[in-house]
């Protein structure tokens, strides 16, 4: 295939892809439809027949095609024409049940604190499909621990939940009492303890870690002087000795 004919199929998919459809993608499009390159690689990697593409095939479009639909700056891509993109909305009708994924790491943190934006976002990425979840999951973890969150609890404790496109729902936070995840595994039940621990250990105050007892160097003082008195009074007692003999 020549150069010019995969770039425009590249062109096409990724206009589809951030101009019309990417919740398809669990995308979610903030700052004026701008997303990170870096992200857009991550979900070509994820679909058949892009797995191959790479920064340099992006950056050719711009260079090969005139009327490509895309703008690129610095490390983000947009759309030009994003006026068929989704707008989040209010639904009284969710899912009984939703799903996000957040890393092992910091799973026994969430556990106590709830959920909240990842990576500087504004929202919390939930889905009705756990598949996808996991999908997105996968991208800032290989083995993310998937949550499902009770929408009926969610909301009855004020939460607001709003749909984006046809499989992507959005909030800014999950109070830990309205989800539900595996039980933490040894390894997350070591980190958590020295992570409480070390927190401990930031919040006390010397007296309180190391005992009442502190040794005051005012104390030890005239013992230095004492030592420093008796080398000099030893040098003298030398010196007078040396001026006998030589008498």
């Amino acid at each position: 295939m020549k150069p010019e004919k995969q770039c425009e199929q590249l062109s096409r998919f990724l206009q589809y892809m951030l101009g019309r459809a990417p919740d398809e993608f669990g995308l979610y499009l903030e700052n004026d439809g701008w997303c990170k390159i870096k992200q857009v690689l991550q979900i070509l990697s994820e679909e058949d027949g892009w797995k191959h593409i790479r920064l340099g095939n992006v950056r050719e479009i711009f260079m090969l095609i005139q009327n490509h639909g895309l703008e690129m700056e610095n490390d983000r891509i947009r759309c030009q024409d994003r006026s068929l993109l989704p707008e989040p909305e209010s639904n009284s009708k969710l899912p009984k049940l939703l799903y996000t994924c957040v890393r092992q790491r910091a799973y026994a943190h969430i556990l106590k604190k709830g959920i909240s934006p990842l990576g500087g976002k504004e929202s919390v990425i939930m889905t009705d499909n756990i598949n996808l979840a996991q999908r997105i999951g996968k991208r800032m973890d290989q083995k993310p621990v998937t949550l499902s969150i009770h929408t009926n609890n969610f909301i009855g404790n004020g939460g607001q939940i709003h749909k984006y496109g046809d499989t992507l729902f959005i909030t800014d936070y999950v109070p830990a009492d309205c989800f539900y995840g595996p039980p933490l595994t040894e390894d997350q039940n070591q980190n958590k303890g020295k992570k409480d621990q070390k927190n401990k250990n930031a919040n006390e105050k010397p007296h309180e870690s190391f005992g009442s007892f502190f040794p005051q160097f005012d104390d030890t003082l005239p013992n230095k002087e004492s030592r420093k008195n008796r080398s000099k009074k030893e040098i003298s007692w030398k010196k007078e000795r040396r001026q006998k003999k030589r008498r």
